[in-house]
């Protein structure tokens, strides 16, 4: 098998773990079976890009560290996203939305209790994120670099995967299809400049950063919907 197929392969394999990882526990309508679920995909999502590098790549652990800088790129660009969100939901988020489905789907997960949700919000920001950033960022701009010419092509792809698993949660969420649309389109735009500032600082955190701050506006509207 060569580096094209390799690459293929593993596109195949860890870029649909995000979207098989919201199906299978939004989509159960099963509290305990979506948690099952969900924790899988997400063991998933980290071990397998971790034993392809080790493994197939043969290549060492590497930490990701941010020697190129970014810093300042990644707070310009999160405040404008985060801006931009806001304006959103106030112009037309908040009146295009099931507040009663968002609130059921999130039920079986305990997440209409303020102090778990709270909880989930850290875990997601500190946590899922990074994550994200390793999935989306590192593996798969990187194994996409392998098939693609040019930059943009690559970013693109990137952030086409990013946007696929968003649509399915925003759709479990209660979003009406043209506001999940604008959303998606949104998520495209900064999926995109997270995997530029991947390509251009070569660090996940540089793109974590901005991601940190999209998510903490995303976790402030889920709150002022539910509580």
């Amino acid at each position: 098998m060569n580096d094209k197929h390799k690459a293929i392969l593993g596109l195949f394999l860890v870029g649909l773990a995000p979207t098989f990882s919201v199906v299978s526990s939004f989509g159960t309508g099963d509290g305990l079976l979506g948690q099952i679920a969900w924790v899988t995909s997400k063991l998933w999502m980290f071990g397998l890009p971790l034993l392809w590098r080790t493994k197939i790549d043969v290549l060492p652990i590497s930490w990701s560290r941010p020697n190129n800088g970014g810093y300042r790129d990644a707070v310009i660009i999160g405040t404008i996203f985060s801006l931009i969100m806001i304006l959103a939901w106030l112009i037309v988020g908040k009146d295009s939305v099931d507040y009663a489905t968002f609130s059921k789907s999130l039920e079986p997960f305990g997440l209409t209790n303020p102090t778990l949700y709270i909880g989930a919000a850290l875990f997601w920001i500190l946590i899922n994120s990074v994550l994200e950033e390793y999935v989306f960022r590192w593996f798969i701009v990187e194994k996409a670099e392998l098939l693609f010419k040019g930059m943009w092509a690559t970013v693109f792809f990137s952030a086409s995967i990013f946007v696929l698993h968003h649509f399915f949660a925003l759709h479990f969420l209660g979003f009406s299809i043209w506001v999940n649309l604008l959303a998606c389109l949104g998520l495209f735009i900064g999926g995109s400049a997270f995997s530029w500032l991947y390509v251009k600082y070569r660090s996940i955190w540089i793109p974590y950063i901005t991601h940190a701050m999209c998510d903490i506006v995303v976790f402030g509207i889920g709150w002022v919907i539910l509580f």
